[in-house]
């Protein structure tokens, strides 16, 4: 074989290798749109007011808007996974009962990846002490009547979440034996966070909350927290609780 047939033997090899290494090594965040998306996996909601009722995948493809005298999204089965996909829930304002996403006495649902605001009371709700093992990831909850995510029950995550100008109460309430880390909470009309008892509340940045930044329940680890510039105070008193590398 004379060079230049060597040469262009060796270019064909080098294109069809890079070629399959554009197809078999995706996006990992493409590839996520794309099933749920377009090939059938998972339920899409389309509009609000929208109920879940069966276990599984429901997702977003475009901000939403909820009318006067609902719920945004109410979630009735256990064991549910709701992505906003980086949109928003948006609610009409106003007063009422009504939350952006509301669970009562639900087990094992999570919310990720988006917006929820302007709702007349929560932002996303479990208002039964029965609710367990909820996980909130992502999500921005801001301008919401009272709460921006109030989790009453057990064993709950929030991470990564961010509350702001939240309007008659806590920015972030999790239940008893809950993780909150790594979540941001300013400007909201009562604590940034409320901590229930044994919860570990770690790496969180609370400032100019009407009163407390971190309230704590009790038994908590509370480690790696700023907070500053709040009402009350900044981190609240706790003799049971143990503290390490707060700045405030």
């Amino acid at each position: 074989m004379n060079r230049r047939a060597i040469q262009t033997h060796f270019f064909c090899l080098l294109g069809l290798f890079l070629l399959l290494a554009a197809v078999t090594v995706p996006n990992a965040s493409a590839e996520f749109y794309v099933i749920a998306g377009s090939r059938g996996v998972g339920t899409q909601i389309k509009s609000l007011p929208a109920t879940i009722s069966s276990p599984g995948f429901y997702y977003i493809t475009r901000d939403l808007s909820c009318a006067v005298g609902s719920h945004g999204i109410t979630i009735t089965a256990d064991n549910v996974t709701l992505d906003l996909m980086g949109f928003s829930l948006v609610g009409p304002g106003g007063t009422g009962a009504y939350d952006g996403i509301h669970m009562e006495g639900r087990a094992n649902v999570e919310i990720r990846n988006g917006t929820v605001r302007n709702f007349p009371q929560k932002g996303i709700s479990e208002i039964n002490l029965g609710g367990t093992g909820h996980r909130i990831i992502n999500i921005r909850a801001r301008d919401n009547g009272t709460s921006g995510i109030y989790l009453v029950g057990t064993g709950y995550m929030v991470e990564k979440c961010t509350a702001v100008e939240n309007g008659g109460s806590h920015g972030i309430n999790a239940g008893s034996s809950s993780t909150i880390t790594g979540n941001t909470c300013y400007d909201n009309t009562y604590d940034g966070i409320h901590a229930g008892t044994g919860s570990t509340v770690i790496g969180n940045t609370c400032r100019g909350n009407t009163a407390y930044g971190i309230y704590l329940m009790g038994n908590n680890l509370v480690a790696q927290n700023t907070a500053t510039s709040n009402s009350t105070a900044n981190i609240s008193s706790c003799a049971t609780c143990t503290f390490g590398l707060n700045h405030k």
